[in-house]
């Protein structure tokens, strides 16, 4: 029995790639002219390592399973937000006009009975150049899922079902941010010539 504890014990990376909800069309105005230039992971996990995601917990909240990423988190969100960036059709890929600079509140995801996932992204547009703020904002997006009941929790428990939620998670926050009217304007601002 002790064997089989253990052997249930460990960690599991998994890749986190964004995916454009259905309806997105490419080429909208302003066209390609931002791209993500700086990331700042300030997420407090209490660990060193920075691929850590999440954990599927025992009674006492103690981490029976880990969940990380197949790369740390600040390139994980990178690569998300330019290929949101892309999916509506505003990623530069060379001399953007304006900066997109990521700060990572909070990303995470717990199972306990439930599974519960969290991402609290912000966004600063910044004009390359004058280095003028053209609109910053956050987005927190809280996911819960399961039931209090279920049986396959703790050692038996998939990490499998707590990935998808939190790639599900961070997705939402990246589309909501980058689908506020507020950032089409400031980017369509920043694609006026002589902007």
């Amino acid at each position: 029995m002790l064997l089989l504890g253990l052997g249930a014990c460990g960690t599991t990376q998994h890749p986190m790639p964004y995916a454009a909800p259905a309806g997105i069309t490419g080429n909208r105005a302003p066209g390609p002219v931002a791209r993500v230039t700086e990331v700042q992971n300030t997420r407090r996990t209490g660990r060193e390592n920075d691929r850590w995601i999440g954990a599927i917990r025992g009674g006492y909240g103690n981490p029976l399973k880990t969940l990380e990423a197949d790369r740390p988190v600040s390139e994980v969100v990178r690569s998300a937000v330019d290929d949101a960036l892309a999916a509506r059709g505003w990623l530069a890929p060379q001399d953007p006009r304006v900066d997109v600079l990521v700060t990572i509140r909070q990303f995470d995801a717990n199972r306990f009975a439930r599974l519960e996932a969290t991402a609290d992204i912000e966004l600063t547009l910044r004009q390359r150049g004058t280095g003028r703020v053209l609109w910053q904002g956050a987005e927190r997006v809280y996911n819960l899922s399961g039931s209090i009941f279920a049986l396959d929790g703790g050692v038996l428990a998939s990490t499998d079902e707590l990935h998808a939620l939190m790639l599900r998670t961070m997705n939402e926050a990246i589309d909501k941010l980058l689908d506020r009217p507020e950032v089409a304007a400031a980017l369509r601002q920043a694609s006026q010539p002589g902007a």
